[in-house]
C-alpha cells in the first residue's frame, strides 16, 4: 500500500510540475534544448519529453501584450454587463463600455497639461465644475498623472532645481515639541 499511495503521488504533483515548469523554461528560450525523463510507475515509464527550440541567437524576443483596463481615472467607471437581444428574444452577453476618452486637461493651479484616460460624462462634470473640485470630489492626486509644463516660471523653476521634487513627510510634525529642560 505504501508503494502505490507514493507512486500516485509522486506521479501527480512533483513531476506535473517539472513538465509545466520545464515547458515555461522552453518558451522563454532559457535553453535551447530541455530533455527530461518521465519518472511515473505507470505503464508509460521511460517516455521521454523533448522540446526543440530554436538557437538562441535567431530567438525573437517574446513580446506580451498588454492592454490597458477600460477604467475612468477619475470615478472608476467599468464596462456593465448586459445583453443582446434579438427578434425572436435569445439573449446573447455582451459588455456595454465606458465612453472613455483620451484627454490631455489643463490645471490651472500648477499652469500644466495632465494627460488622463477619461469618461465623457465625468469630462462634462469638470467643464462644469472645474478640474480641482471634481478631483477632490473624488479624492485624486492630480500629481499622479503623467503632465507636461506651460507655465515659463516653472520651466525655469526646473532648469535651477534639477532632479525629482523630495516627497513630502505626511506624518512629520507640524510645529516642533519643546525642549524640556
Amino acid at each position: 500500500l505504501k508503494r502505490k499511495e507514493s507512486a500516485s503521488f509522486s506521479s501527480t504533483h512533483p513531476h506535473s510540475y517539472v513538465q509545466t515548469t520545464a515547458v515555461m523554461a522552453a518558451m522563454l528560450s532559457l535553453k535551447p534544448t530541455l530533455k527530461m525523463m518521465n519518472a511515473s510507475k505507470s505503464s508509460f515509464a521511460g517516455s521521454q519529453l523533448s522540446i526543440a527550440q530554436a538557437p538562441a541567437s535567431a530567438a525573437t524576443p517574446l513580446r506580451l501584450n498588454v492592454e490597458m483596463s477600460r477604467r475612468c481615472d477619475f470615478t472608476d467607471k467599468k464596462a456593465n454587463n448586459g445583453y443582446t437581444v434579438s427578434f425572436s428574444h435569445s439573449r446573447t452577453k455582451t459588455l456595454q463600455h465606458v465612453n472613455l476618452q483620451s484627454k490631455k486637461l489643463f490645471w490651472d493651479k500648477e499652469k500644466r497639461w495632465i494627460k488622463v484616460k477619461i469618461a465623457t460624462s465625468t469630462l462634462k462634470t469638470i467643464t462644469k465644475n472645474g478640474l480641482d473640485k471634481v478631483a477632490k470630489d473624488f479624492g485624486i492626486d492630480l500629481y499622479s498623472f503623467d503632465y507636461t509644463d506651460a507655465s515659463e516660471n516653472r520651466l525655469n523653476w526646473l532648469k535651477e532645481n534639477p532632479g525629482p521634487p523630495k516627497k513630502k513627510n505626511k506624518r512629520a510634525m507640524k510645529q516642533p515639541t519643546p525642549a524640556s529642560a
